[in-house]
């Protein structure tokens, strides 16, 4: 099994950029990452919390931290768990070291893709996506204000996207909160399957049937990419925008009468 990564980070709307992402042991401040691997492999994208200073070093510390493990190690759920529990510790040793950014924090969404299972881990708003070739499914769900007053019923999604509220996460990277969700599936990623990694900046913006519409058009990897981000900025997204797409090409060993379900 072979997967191709294609990473985009861009600025956006904005005047500074907090968004980050990673593709194996690369983090990704700016423009176009394309890369392939066999499994172990690992990919991420970092949101710093917009409002306080220093959001897009938080991002970086917590991808940097994620790239110095070897994959095959953050494959394990308990050492995955360590290693986001070491990246916050490091971004409060940085806060120590950069007392204006005292504040600083930042969302993580990301992937582990193992050949016999997939790890999904997540905090804040960024989200994970998995596109079969047939449909779209989002894989988390987001640690927000918004989000628990939708799980209520006192919110729709669609009036979600309209809210005040929309901005304030429950969860992040760089405060005193519950740790990062993950989930293991013991199914890996099948031949023809997309996951999409994304932070607010491009979901708030780009509609899921129109992400469906994008990553169902026969293009390669980098240029979905570059279309998914163009589509968001033609949307009217006022905020930094990042898409790390992770596809599986080749065969993958399957594990008999294991559908795709998350622990």
């Amino acid at each position: 099994m072979n997967i191709e990564f294609a990473c985009k980070v861009d600025i956006g709307a904005r005047e500074s950029n907090d968004d980050r992402g990673l593709v194996l042991d690369q983090v990704l401040d700016a423009g176009v990452y394309r890369t392939e691997s066999t499994p172990p492999a690992v990919a991420a994208i970092c949101d710093g919390c917009g409002g306080y200073a220093g959001g897009g070093l938080a991002a970086r510390t917590v991808l940097e931290t994620l790239a110095a493990v070897p994959p095959e190690a953050l494959a394990d759920p308990q050492r995955l768990a360590g290693t986001l529990e070491e990246a916050r510790r490091a971004v409060y040793a940085r806060k120590q070291e950069f007392p204006e950014f005292a504040e600083m924090c930042t969302t993580v969404a990301g992937c582990v893709f193992c050949e016999d299972s997939t790890l999904i881990f997540h905090a804040g708003d960024s989200r994970v996506y998995r596109y079969d070739g047939i449909s779209l499914a989002r894989m988390t769900v987001d640690h927000s204000a918004v989000q628990s007053l939708v799980d209520a019923g006192h919110m729709t999604e669609e009036e979600s996207l309209h809210s005040p509220q929309r901005n304030i996460i429950c969860r992040c990277i760089g405060i005193e909160c519950e740790p990062p969700n993950i989930y293991l599936s013991h199914s890996p990623i099948q031949p023809g399957e997309v996951f999409l990694l994304c932070s607010d900046g491009f979901w708030e913006s780009v509609p899921e049937q129109q992400i469906q519409e994008i990553l169902s058009q026969d293009r390669a990897l980098t240029e979905t990419a570059e279309r998914l981000t163009a589509q968001a900025l033609e949307n009217g997204s006022d905020d930094n925008i990042s898409v790390c797409l992770c596809a599986c090409h080749g065969s993958a060993r399957v594990v008999e009468e294991t559908p795709f379900v998350l622990d």
